[in-house]
Parts: structure tokens; C-alpha cells; sequence
């Protein structure tokens, strides 16, 4: 009998494994990175990826450039091309190895010609050829190959106020800007500025360019002088002499055929402080310092042909005497009308303090009563009592606002009585002004039934800085109370 092993018995060897077989070598690959296929430079610069190390070969421009890809396969080869000729560059790798890349094929057209530009209009001695006095342009383009791509008109000047007021910056392209309406055609373009696109009065130098796809750029400057065409402005109202008294409407009318002129345009200085009143309701219109403008005090009604912008006085009031105005408007582009000038007679206004109406809700705790104060000359001091239904109203306590002094005195009695003593301890003024001036903090009953409750002022004492009784008019308010 014989024993049979399928290795060789009584022993741990076995027959050698043979070893994996090698991979063959993968040939490189080249990717190229995109190109704008048109070029005005003698040497282009082809770049791309490949095995790194490889030798990269480019052949099809004025002569074959090779160049060797990094360690992490980046390369760029410096192709001389055929001048102003097609060229169809051919790009082959070889590794380390020997391998080479199967062909990679761009094509790059060579062009250092420029485009030929002429400038019909504007020139040098006319800006505008339409009669709408606004700048237009008007020129033709041509170009072997391969074709104009960007056309550009500049201004050294910002042009309608510059980009922040809907205009363009000065060096911005103004045919590409919003709201700009070129009529482009293939060999020509022509452009009439837009009254939101005006130009400045004075000398501009207008930059007309044109540039193919391969970079090359023909340029023109014509030097412009714009004039006349500055808007139209009239005074209505007042007249010299006239007196500003409650209800009086100031009154303008203007226009601009070449530009736009818009409320920040309105320009009103007076050499007397305009003051913006407050109101019952709480709200208050915005005055004006001194030798400030209070153009923002008017409404503007644009027309086709004509516009008006009116103020009324019933919001405003002027210290009492004498005011010299001087008022003109400015177009977006900046250009300034003439000026006209008045002197008005303000009459004494009257002192005022005035309860700001107000809503509250049955049970609302801490609630706000803003009192308000108009004055138009410093004063020393005021008291006065501020009178309520106690079964509806408790006061909590007051502060004061703006102008007043920081630390009113008061007292409030369970008879719904709050008297109040503004004064400033070490002796300044209250300055002259209109707005709020103290804030009351009060609780309203739970059971308070739905009512609009009084509030009355009484025992009004006004002092002016030498101490002086002035006369001060009340204006009572009141408190809705709802449930």
C-alpha cells in the first residue's frame, strides 16, 4: 500500500509563487487650459497639465516651442506665432518614460492690427447736433479681423451726478451704464445722452475707443466745452416785502430741457433760522440752520415743460423781523441756475407748549404723554400745571427730552393736578426750537371705560432770560383710552 500527499510529506515547503506581472506605462495626456483664440502678441502663452516631468512639444506657430510640465504636471510654452495669419498649434507630451500623448489640437489667430475709428460727432467745436442741447455721439468702427468686440465711451467728468445719483462716475463707460440707450449696428453706434446722464458745464474730454478680440484698441479724445444749458429757475413767491404769516405758501417754478433737476437740487438758504413746528399728532418738520439749505422742505410737481416745488409756512416758522432768502435749484449734473434773492418780513410768532395726543389702553401702565415746547428766543424758565381726570389717569413720574433742562421738578396730586417747574439750576438758557421737551409717565385705570379724557394746560408761566413775563399760547390735547 502506498500513501499518497499532495505536498511533499513530513515537510512544510511549497513550490515559489511567481511574482505579479508589471503594469505597462499609460502615456501621458494633455489637458490645455481655455484661450481666447485671437492674440496680438508675438509669443502666446499656451498653458495647460500633463505627467509632470513630461516634455511638451507645440508645433503649428512660427516655429516649434517645447517647454518641460513641473513636478506637478503644470506647463506653459511660449509659442511664437505667424503674424496676422491663422495658427493651429499642435501640443504632444513625452514622458520620462518615452511615451507620448495622443496630438491636442487649438487654434490661435494672430492680429496686431488695429481698428480703424472715426469720430463723426461730437467735436471740438459742437456737442450737441440734434438741438435737444444734450451730448450725443455719433461714430463708425471697422476692423480686418476678427471683429470689434468692446466699445467705450468715457468722460473725464462724472456725468447726471455721478453713479450715486443714477449718473456715471467720471472714467465709467457711459454706453454700458444703466439707463443708457446706444443704437449699435456693426460698423457704427451712435448715443444721446438721457436727461439722467447730463454733462457738466464747462470743458469735458470725451474718450471714444474701440478694441477687437485680440486686445488691439484705436482710441480718440475730443475736447468738448458744454454750455447753456443750465436750468431755468423763478422765484413766485414771496416777493420782496412780503410777510410770512401762517398758511403763506413759497411757490418756484423751473425747468431743464438738457438735464433733471430733483429735490436734492432745491436749494433755499436763509440768513435767519428756519424751525421746523411740531404738531399734535407727534410729528414735526425738519427746520434748518442758518445759512442752510431747506430745500427739503418743499413738494415738487413735475410738468412736461415746467415744474413747481411748493413750501407751506403752516409747519415753519421764521424768527420774527426781517429775512433775506436766496434760492436756485441744481440740475443732477450739477449745473446751477441763476439765483434770485428776496427779503420777507417774518411776523412775532407765538410761544407755544402743547400737549401730543396720544392712545392708551385701559390697565396700560407707564404710559407716554410727550409735551412739546416752541420757543424763538432763549429762555430762563417755565412752569405750568397739566390738568386730567383723576378717576382715569395716574402720573408715575416725568424726564425730560431735548432741549430741556435735565432735572424738571414736579408734583402730582390725587386730584389730577401735575405741576411741572422747568429751570436749569445753574442758570442757562432753554434754548430757542420746537420738538418734545418732556415726557409724563402715567398709568391708566383697568376699569377706565373706552373715552378720550382732556388734558388741559393751566397756570402757564413763561420767563425769558432776564427774567421777563413772556406770553405763551396753550395748546390742550388728550388721551384716547381704549379697551
Amino acid at each position: 500500500m502506498f500513501l499518497i500527499c499532495a505536498n511533499s510529506c513530513g515537510s512544510e515547503s511549497s513550490t515559489p509563487t511567481a511574482p505579479p506581472p508589471k503594469p505597462s506605462p499609460i502615456p501621458p495626456v494633455v489637458q490645455l487650459n481655455p484661450v481666447n483664440g485671437h492674440s496680438n502678441q508675438a509669443n502666446f502663452q499656451l498653458s495647460g497639465s500633463t505627467t509632470g516631468g513630461s516634455t511638451v512639444t507645440v508645433s503649428g506657430g512660427a516655429s516649434v516651442a517645447t517647454t518641460t510640465a513641473n513636478a506637478a504636471g503644470a506647463f506653459t510654452a511660449s509659442v511664437p506665432l505667424k503674424p496676422n495669419s491663422q495658427n493651429t498649434l499642435s501640443v504632444t507630451a513625452t514622458s520620462p518614460a518615452g511615451l507620448t500623448s495622443s496630438l491636442v489640437t487649438v487654434i490661435v489667430r494672430h492680429d496686431d492690427s488695429r481698428p480703424v475709428l472715426n469720430v463723426l460727432y461730437p467735436n471740438d467745436s459742437v456737442f450737441d447736433t440734434d438741438g435737444d442741447l444734450r451730448v450725443n455721439f455719433a461714430f463708425e468702427y471697422s476692423d480686418s479681423f476678427p471683429g470689434i468686440e468692446i466699445i467705450s465711451v468715457t468722460n473725464d467728468r462724472a456725468i447726471g451726478g455721478g453713479l450715486s445719483k443714477g449718473g456715471v462716475d467720471a472714467g465709467a463707460n457711459i454706453i454700458t451704464a444703466p439707463g443708457a440707450s446706444p443704437v449699435i449696428h456693426p460698423e457704427s453706434a451712435t448715443y444721446n445722452a438721457s436727461l439722467d446722464h447730463e454733462f457738466p458745464i464747462g470743458a469735458n474730454s470725451v474718450v471714444i475707443s474701440v478694441a477687437d478680440s485680440a486686445g488691439n484698441v484705436t482710441a480718440d479724445t475730443v475736447e468738448i466745452e458744454v454750455a447753456g444749458t443750465e436750468p431755468s429757475f423763478s422765484l413766485v413767491s414771496p416777493s420782496d416785502g412780503d410777510v410770512l404769516t401762517p398758511g403763506f405758501v413759497m411757490r418756484v417754478e423751473f425747468s431743464d430741457v438738457a438735464g433733471r433737476v430733483v429735490q436734492s437740487g432745491l436749494n433755499f438758504i436763509a440768513d435767519k433760522p428756519l424751525i421746523g413746528l411740531l404738531s399734535q399728532d407727534g410729528t414735526q418738520s425738519k427746520g434748518a440752520e442758518a445759512g442752510e439749505t431747506f430745500g427739503h422742505a418743499f413738494s415738487i410737481t413735475e410738468g412736461s415743460l415746467l415744474s413747481t416745488a411748493e413750501m407751506n409756512m403752516d409747519s415753519y416758522a421764521f424768527p420774527g423781523g426781517e429775512t433775506t432768502i436766496v434760492a436756485q435749484v441744481f440740475d443732477l449734473a450739477g449745473n446751477p441756475s441763476e439765483a434770485d434773492t428776496v427779503t420777507v418780513t417774518a411776523p412775532d410768532p407765538y410761544h407755544s407748549i402743547l400737549v401730543v395726543n396720544s392712545i392708551a389702553q385701559a390697565g396700560a401702565q407707564g404710559h407716554t404723554i410727550p409735551l412739546g415746547f416752541t420757543s424763538f428766543e432763549p429762555f430762563g424758565g417755565l412752569q405750568f400745571s397739566l390738568n386730567f381726570d383723576a378717576s382715569v389717569m395716574s402720573v408715575d413720574s416725568i424726564s425730560s427730552q431735548g432741549r430741556a433742562p435735565s432735572s424738571p421738578f414736579y408734583e402730582a396730586s390725587g386730584e389730577g393736578k401735575l405741576d411741572i417747574v422747568m429751570v436749569d439750576l445753574a442758570g442757562d438758557p432753554i434754548p430757542s426750537g420746537s420738538g418734545v421737551v418732556l415726557h409724563v409717565y402715567a398709568s391708566i385705570n383697568a376699569t377706565a371705560a373706552s373715552q378720550v379724557m382732556a388734558l388741559t394746560l393751566t397756570d402757564v408761566q413763561v420767563a425769558n432770560e432776564a427774567g421777563d413775563p413772556i406770553n405763551v399760547v396753550t395748546r390742550d390735547g388728550f388721551i384716547e383710552v381704549q379697551r
